[in-house]
């Protein structure tokens, strides 16, 4: 999925969030070394940076294509 803000440059805070995700194919979101809201993810679907699966504590996230592109780009 991407989103139509995808070519925005991402905060320090998602950006945080996407590089630790770039580490592995799938995370569990509960496990990033820093908290991640509900609604920092919706934001980070919707821009087409993160794919997620799952549910509750078990909730997944992945690196897209367009999520690599944007911790690449510049600040």
């Amino acid at each position: 999925m991407i989103g139509k803000n995808s070519d925005r440059i991402p905060d320090m805070r998602k950006r945080t969030v996407l590089q630790h995700l770039s580490l592995t194919e799938w995370r569990i979101v509960a496990r990033l070394p820093i908290p991640a809201s509900e609604m920092v993810l919706t934001r980070l679907v919707h821009q087409g940076w993160i794919d997620l699966r799952g549910e509750d504590k078990y909730k997944e996230a992945k690196l897209t294509d367009a999520g690599l592109k944007a911790i690449r780009s510049r600040i």
